[in-house]
């Protein structure tokens, strides 16, 4: 089995010595989507950021998309997140721009113009199901289909897999399932997902084993204070 994510024996503790995590193992398969579930501090954006290389673990390995990235050069490094999206909590969203042109703006600055930038442009609206809107303000846009503009943004260019930490936070539940129909369109496309959240009846309600099984390409890795399950 083909695995986009690795991540083995991580540990990370904070300058004065607090641990946050300790002994984290698990994998996102090439064709997987994996949820990460966590309370508050329980380290799931940490998590997340380590896998990205914005930060540098204590002890263990992260192997990205066959990778290890902590022995990337920082050039390697922003190689390798060409190939990776990300959404974040914060998602950097212009408010003054419509939607099309945050997407074409994030292109340009990739080096894609043309035909080229049209179709990356026309994918990620059609998976992040904001085909219709690409003339709204950003600004203008209700909760739901901001999460899906920042979807598109971290589909651009297509994706080998997706890091999306807590995207269905202020959302109501049907918001979020209907969040969820999204991401699961943006995986059936071929893209490994890795979606933290402080929900678990997110994954439950669409029904995600408890576990993340050796042969299953789904699962939920339960993250308290560094111990998963």
């Amino acid at each position: 089995m083909q695995i986009a994510i690795q991540v083995s024996e991580l540990r990370f503790s904070t300058e004065d010595g607090v641990l946050v995590l300790e002994d984290v193992s698990f994998g996102v398969p090439r064709d997987g989507f994996v949820f990460v579930v966590g309370p508050p501090s329980s380290g799931k954006t940490l998590l997340v950021r380590l896998i990205l290389r914005e930060l540098t673990p204590s002890g263990g390995q992260i192997l990205l998309v066959g990778r290890n990235v902590a022995r990337l050069s920082p050039r390697k490094v922003a190689q390798l997140r060409r190939r990776v999206g990300y959404v974040p909590q914060e998602p950097a969203i212009l408010t003054g721009r419509t939607v099309r042109d945050n997407l074409v703006f994030k292109l340009r600055a990739l080096g894609f113009s043309g035909e080229e930038m049209e179709e990356e442009l026309e994918r990620a609206l059609e998976l992040a199901q904001l085909v219709g809107m690409e003339t709204v303000p950003a600004g203008e846009l209700p909760p739901l289909e901001r999460a899906r503009l920042a979807l598109a943004l971290a589909l651009c260019p297509g994706p080998i897999v997706l890091l999306a930490d807590d995207p269905f936070r202020d959302l109501s539940e049907a918001e979020q399932d209907r969040l969820m129909d999204t991401l699961l369109r943006v995986h059936r496309a071929g893209t490994a997902l890795l979606v933290t959240t402080r929900d678990e009846n997110i994954p439950r309600r669409h029904g995600f084993p408890e576990d993340m099984r050796q042969d299953s390409s789904r699962g939920v890795v339960y993250l308290r204070q560094g111990v998963t399950r």
